[in-house]
């Protein structure tokens, strides 16, 4: 019976070892990628440390590096209890194992005694030739074979049970200077949380002290979105009547597979650069400094090195380009029924009607030269209704 579970204790060993390294895998990659995100904010901070004017954007960002650090620590506290799982389940594998091994070498011993006081060939001759028939000395010849095969797997069983015993103890000692080490980084992350929350608070007072300023700039932010919209809703309304016009109320064979291959792709569409965050989200929320005012976006705001290049996020065709004052360049690509809108670009290298692929440079950011910061906006709309771009973008 020990010899079963001890077969068993070992399966379970070998699978939570796979099981185990791939989970802890998987959170070491998610962690260096927030890591690697982290210090990305940090060095668009960087960039208008030297100002000395403070702006929304540089909130956001901060705002956006807040949340980071946060899914960081969250992240740890579950590597943390996974490991603390991992410890406990370790103990009681290795008290489970020592006891079935004392068993084990108990029963062994058992065995080595018998054999001992049986070692004489001619003993073994003679209880098999002292049957009192045939079938009698056959179960005892095969008796004698199948004892000695239980001895061999009860010393194998030993020696396969002292090797997982010293292997879970090794896991044992790597589990706990992993914790070890994953509560100082907690520790030092919490405590700059703290710090980055703190400068957050400083920058939000500063910046509610230019509140007339403020709902200025909303006010003229306010009135872009309106004029972009317009333009949106206009080449919508167009690409619409062109339909009827020539009596096709549906998209065209190659128009519908575009359609349908945007839809199937939703929440794995490549990000529109290849580097950047999020400084503002979809729909309505609470101005970051004005109490009492809300705030709408009908796509997201996008902060970025300057010079970055903006990228179709799937195959399409250009079909309007624009300039507003204030928010520069705006290419808007359709595929299908949807459409994909990038707004405040300083370039753009397409041209109505040209076909463009998944990934393909269509301009370059603006860069806010207050900031240093390149910024740019990103829409998705599916003819009249508009979508949040997240939802339908690869996650980093």
């Amino acid at each position: 019976m020990a010899l079963k579970k001890i077969f068993l204790l070992i399966f379970i060993f070998c699978f939570s070892i796979s099981l185990f390294s791939q989970n802890r895998d998987k959170l070491e990659e998610q962690r260096r990628s927030l890591i690697q995100e982290i210090k990305y904010t940090n060095q668009l901070l960087e960039k208008n440390k030297k100002r000395k004017n403070l702006t929304l954007n540089q909130l956001a960002i901060v705002k956006q590096k807040i949340d980071l650090r946060e899914k960081l620590i969250y992240q740890l506290e579950n590597d943390l209890n996974g490991i603390s799982q991992q410890i406990l389940e370790n103990q009681i594998m290795i008290e489970s194992l020592r006891e079935d091994l004392s068993e084990i070498k108990a029963e062994y011993a058992q065995l080595v005694y018998y054999a001992y006081k049986n070692r004489n060939s001619y003993d073994r001759l003679m209880f098999i030739f002292s049957s009192e028939d045939f079938n009698q000395a056959y179960r005892r010849l095969k008796y004698l074979r199948h004892y000695n095969q239980y001895r061999r797997k009860q010393a194998q069983s030993i020696k396969a049970t002292q090797t997982v015993i010293q292997e879970k103890i090794s896991e044992l000692k790597s589990a706990r200077n992993q914790k070890s080490t994953l509560l100082d980084q907690r520790q030092r992350e919490t405590k700059i949380l703290g710090e980055e929350r703190s400068n957050q608070k400083s920058a939000v007072q500063k910046l509610s002290q230019r509140e007339k300023k403020l709902k200025e700039e909303l006010k003229k932010k306010q009135a872009l979105a309106e004029q972009l919209n317009k333009q949106i809703q206009e080449l919508i309304a167009e690409e619409i009547a062109r339909r009827k016009r020539t009596n096709n109320f549906e998209l065209t064979p190659e128009q519908q597979l575009i359609d349908d291959n945007f839809a199937s792709n939703k929440s794995r569409l490549p990000w529109p650069i290849k580097r950047g965050v999020v400084t503002e989200k979809f729909g309505e929320h609470p101005h970051p400094v004005l109490d009492g005012i809300k705030v709408r976006n009908d796509g997201v705001d996008i902060s970025t090195n300057p010079g970055e290049v903006v990228r179709s996020v799937f195959k399409g065709e250009v079909r309007k380009i624009f300039k507003i004052p204030g928010l520069n360049k705006t290419c808007i690509i359709r595929h299908g029924k949807y459409m994909t809108v990038y707004s405040n670009l300083d370039e753009i290298f397409v041209k109505v009607g040209e076909k463009v692929d998944s990934k393909q440079t269509i301009g370059i950011v603006h860069t806010n030269k207050e900031e240093g910061i390149g910024t740019f906006k990103f829409q998705v709309w599916r003819e009249f209704s508009k979508l949040d771009p997240e939802k339908w973008l690869a996650g980093k």
